[in-house]
């Protein structure tokens, strides 16, 4: 009686399966970097910033997996779940919501970069004359913007006229720049939240909208003030990848974990807040991050619940990076929310109307 021939475990089967092992790790730890602050403990806040190119390896490996009838398809397919409850954090399928249900409050957050970073190539003023007539054009009832620049502080000429504005500047050479809030409904309060060591910051006003008090959070936390496309040039430069790569990293951990940092302090005057609160801004950073699972606790993402198509807010790597977000009361409902690809800021503005219930 003849036996049957054994499956040997080479080392070809050896270094295939410590490949799966460790990239289904990496996503593993992606997953839970969200609930990780990097003040307390950077080293996962990479793995959540490579999340989308970590996920899209381990798919990559399944399908591999799946062509050559494998059974260790299982260990990245074991991995990839979880991404099924993130996958609507950056893309949405769904349809176009028909005019007439487009009801409720409009809200916009936009950052206007200081009306110096168009994709057109235009100057100051023509800029500042482009976001000036957009606003005008759009109408939103509430407009939050980031990184609004004015020649002089107690002048807000460049942009459309509100009945309500707070805002809050800092002091530059030749100009001040800040935060402003835009509102076609009476403002009862406000105040603001400024960072050790940061030009950034946050902004709140309190609105009365329908009979009740509800507070606007407009939020411009610490951004990697680095140029992500020259960073693509550099480290494509073979001659300087490693220094290049290393100096890069190291300036994202201190970025992060400032901005760790300031989203416990927003976290905690939200907590503090006995009313309803709406949270928008320039986040600067992905849904895979500490800052944008701390600040939707308790709120609804507008993009999850009735966006379309990707996700992305900032233009020079389009579809990868979604940093702006507007973040409602779970009480309240969304009827629309759309991002407008417009080229007079390395953002694009984000519109979300609600219906107060």
């Amino acid at each position: 009686m003849k036996r049957k021939k054994q499956r040997r475990f080479g080392l070809g089967s050896f270094i295939s399966v410590t490949v799966l092992l460790i990239s289904a790790a990496a996503l593993l730890i992606s997953y839970i970097s969200i609930f990780i602050s990097p003040s307390k403990f950077w080293p996962p806040l990479f793995f959540g910033l490579y999340y989308i190119p970590i996920a899209l390896w381990n798919l990559l490996l399944m399908i591999i997996a799946i062509i050559f009838r494998k059974k260790r398809l299982l260990i990245p397919l074991v991995a990839l779940l979880p991404s099924l409850f993130f996958f609507d954090m950056f893309v949405k399928v769904g349809n176009e919501v028909p005019d007439e249900e487009k009801e409720g409050i409009c809200i916009m957050t936009y950052n206007v970069g200081r009306y110096a970073l168009s994709k057109e190539g235009k100057s100051k003023n023509e800029t500042i004359t482009d976001i000036r007539e957009y606003l005008k054009l759009c109408d939103a009832d509430i407009v939050c913007l980031q990184e609004v620049s004015v020649r002089y502080k107690d002048s807000l000429i460049e942009l459309p006229d509100y009945p309500y504005i707070y805002s809050h500047f800092f002091n530059d050479i030749s100009s001040s720049f800040g935060n402003v809030i835009l509102s076609k409904f009476p403002v009862r309060g406000g105040g603001k939240l400024t960072f050790k060591r940061s030009t950034n910051l946050a902004i709140w006003a309190d609105l009365r909208i329908d009979g009740s008090i509800v507070r606007i959070y407009n939020c411009h936390l610490e951004s990697y003030s680095i140029s992500f496309t020259s960073i693509v040039k550099r480290l494509f430069n073979r001659d300087t990848f490693s220094d290049e790569f290393i100096s890069l990293h190291g300036h994202l951990k201190e970025s992060n974990i400032k901005r760790a940092e300031q989203v416990d302090r927003v976290v905690g005057s939200i907590s503090e807040c006995r009313m309803k609160t709406i949270v928008c801004g320039d986040f600067n950073d992905t849904p895979m991050s500490y800052t944008y699972n701390r600040l939707q606790k308790n709120h609804k993402d507008g993009f999850v619940e009735a966006g379309k198509g990707f996700g992305a807010t900032y233009s020079r790597l389009w579809p990868a990076l979604r940093l702006d977000y507007i973040l409602i009361p779970e009480e309240y409902s969304t009827t629309c929310h759309k991002i407008e690809r417009l080229p007079f800021s390395d953002h694009y503005p984000v519109i979300t109307q609600i219906k107060l219930e």
